[in-house]
């Protein structure tokens, strides 16, 4: 087959996992708080993008007519999510079980940034000033204004959307790593229905962040350590 003949994803679930485990390194190591804050809102607002991106790509393995595909696009991530799995295994997701709630906050999260609404709050004094305080959520403990984000928050979300991914293929979609890793990773639209396994390849320095950040990551997709060029 020509290259020209070959179907292309540009498909960025590894982009944004590396994103997140260096963000929030960056944020650990920065002495200055404001700059610390803002990567681990990079980080946080990564992880939500992750679900995203993971949704769709399962989307995407799927053979369904384009109308279909475009009706269930517009679904919120968890329901694209229940439609692959059902899909699958005609199985629903747990939406009662402690990952789904954990990772349910992380899109409350995000949703606090990206629509905001009117809604009450108790104006505080802090070092910074006056200001509103907008609450936190309610199993994460995590403030709802970002500007109070640090790399431990990071840290929750990307272990709570870590460990609901590691939930959600091994235990109830009952894939393999390397089924998971192709799925998510493959850039050939041919390849993706297929049964063939894929690995990834990173450096050292990025495994290490991974180990430290992403460990759930290691459980559920094939990623191997391959030299020390960062």
């Amino acid at each position: 087959m020509r290259v020209e003949d070959i179907e292309f994803l540009d498909q960025r679930t590894f982009t944004l996992l590396i994103d997140i485990a260096l963000l929030l390194d960056e944020s650990e190591r920065c002495d200055k708080p404001w700059i610390a804050s803002s990567f681990a809102r990079s980080a946080i607002m990564n992880s939500s993008l992750l679900l995203e991106c993971i949704s769709n790509s399962c989307l995407t393995t799927l053979a369904l007519p384009s109308k279909l595909l475009n009706e269930i696009d517009r679904l919120p991530v968890l329901s694209k999510l229940d439609y692959f799995l059902f899909a699958n295994t005609g199985a629903h997701i747990d939406r009662g079980c402690r990952e789904v709630q954990l990772v349910s906050e992380v899109l409350k999260l995000r949703d606090h940034i990206v629509h905001p609404k009117p809604k009450p709050g108790n104006y505080v004094s802090d070092d910074r000033g006056e200001r509103v305080d907008y609450g936190s959520s309610s199993s994460m403990d995590i403030a709802f204004d970002s500007r109070d984000w640090d790399h431990k928050d990071g840290a929750k979300v990307a272990h709570a959307v870590t460990q609901f991914l590691e939930l959600f293929f091994l235990n109830w979609c009952r894939l393999e790593k390397g089924h998971i890793t192709r799925m998510l990773g493959c850039r050939e639209k041919g390849l993706l229905s297929t049964d063939q396994v894929m690995w990834v390849q990173v450096s050292g320095p990025i495994y290490g962040l991974i180990l430290k950040w992403l460990p759930s990551l290691l459980a559920f997709m094939d990623v191997r350590s391959g030299g020390d060029k960062a």
